[in-house]
């Protein structure tokens, strides 16, 4: 089972966001940390969370976001705390937070969404506050279960892959105020997206992936069986995101295994080959059938690969970039033998991933209501005694 098919059946709610966190101390690599966010039952404390990851929250037009933050408190055997991204004095380029900044996608705060989730196990991430109703963009991640927590800090998620890298921070050496001695950093973070290749037998599915992945290209390669895995970062729209990505089998005795490849996808790249109009053909059947599985919310890229074999041409472009517009998808035109257009295709799709995500974000049912911005800021750091967190 791959990674991130494990990290998938482990999702409280298949549609909850999954974002990731690479530290470091001191510049030395602690690992990666992966934790699903509660969409399902805090909508918009996750998504606050969410947007401080992929830095696409901007004030002033300037990303604001965790990156380059360092986490400002660890008690063993409690929490460890971060995201103080306000009140932050520059060292060595890096934002180290003093405890007791504040600041949201809705505002300086915003109310408490609700207290439903407890603090019982490890793992669990929290808003961190100054009290009742003063959420912003502290939060902390327990490493023991804290009952005492529950009704007063609000759980949005937890970790789901890399515990060890928390423990590490866990047990990093600390002042006698619980601040690290060596900066704790968010080297990168970011949200992860399921991409899905989809398409028939031999139009250079696996040689796409393989030209993003590795810069490889191998004129005869082996057909794939069933379906291959992989993970590649990449930045877009100022942004870095992890793609986990589907290569499925094209032969049609595999069709029936799609569904289980591209359940829950947030994008899908659909390739024919342009020498090769019933690919093409096969191409619109893909397209119903996510559509029909996964409605709008499945972004969609039509890939037309070999173009090495321009003067063979069979789908010319306007019929494929009508059906692309007609079906609200991207087109593109690749190589995967002379490297063209690969890694523009990838990036057209992630650009609609991210694009979709915003449009949501706006609609009325998603939005904090406008009470926010007359809650009172508390502004100082409560006791630091055991059931003091945050």
């Amino acid at each position: 089972m791959s990674d991130w098919k494990a990290i998938k059946e482990s999702l409280r709610h298949p549609e909850n966001p999954v974002v990731f966190f690479e530290m470091t101390a001191a510049g030395a690599s602690l690992g990666t940390f992966k934790a699903e966010l509660f969409a399902d039952v805090v909508p918009k404390t996750a998504e606050n969370f969410r947007q401080l990851c992929t830095g696409e929250f901007r004030k002033d037009g300037v990303p604001i976001g965790y990156k380059n933050s360092c986490f400002h408190r660890v008690i063993k055997d409690f929490m460890v705390q971060g995201g103080d991204i306000v009140n932050v004095r520059l060292h060595l380029k890096l934002s180290i937070g003093d405890g007791t900044g504040m600041t949201s996608i809705y505002g300086e705060h915003f109310p408490d969404e609700c207290f439903e989730l407890k603090h019982n196990a490890a793992g669990i991430l929290s808003m961190a506050n100054a009290g009742k109703d003063t959420n912003g963009c502290q939060f902390f991640i327990t490493c023991a279960p804290c009952d005492f927590l529950d009704g007063k800090h609000v759980v949005f998620g937890r970790v789901i892959d890399g515990m060890l890298t928390v423990r590490k921070i866990e047990n990093a050496p600390v002042l006698p105020n619980s601040r690290p001695k060596l900066p704790i950093t968010v080297a990168q973070c970011g949200q992860i997206y399921k991409v899905v290749l989809l398409g028939e037998g031999s139009v250079g599915k696996t040689s796409i992936l393989m030209r993003f992945m590795e810069n490889t290209f191998e004129a005869e390669r082996c057909s794939t069986l069933q379906a291959a895995f992989f993970c590649r970062s990449i930045k877009c729209d100022g942004q870095k995101i992890e793609l986990a990505i589907w290569d499925t089998a094209g032969q049609e005795r595999f069709h029936s295994l799609g569904p289980i490849y591209y359940r829950d996808s947030d994008g899908a790249l659909l390739v024919y080959d342009i020498t090769d109009q019933f690919s093409f053909e096969k191409v619109k059947q893909w397209v119903k059938e996510l559509r029909r599985m996964l409605g709008s919310s499945v972004q969609l890229c039509i890939v037309g690969n070999k173009i090495d074999l321009q003067r063979f041409r069979n789908v010319t472009l306007v019929d494929a970039q009508r059906f692309a517009d007609e079906v609200g998808a991207s087109h593109c035109l690749t190589s995967a033998k002379t490297n063209e257009g690969i890694e523009q295709a990838f990036l057209s799709l992630c650009e609609r991933m991210i694009a979709y995500r915003r449009a949501t974000l706006n609609e009325p049912e998603n939005r904090m209501n406008d009470g926010v911005d007359s809650i009172s800021f508390y502004g100082q750091e409560k006791s630091r005694g055991r059931r003091g967190c945050c």
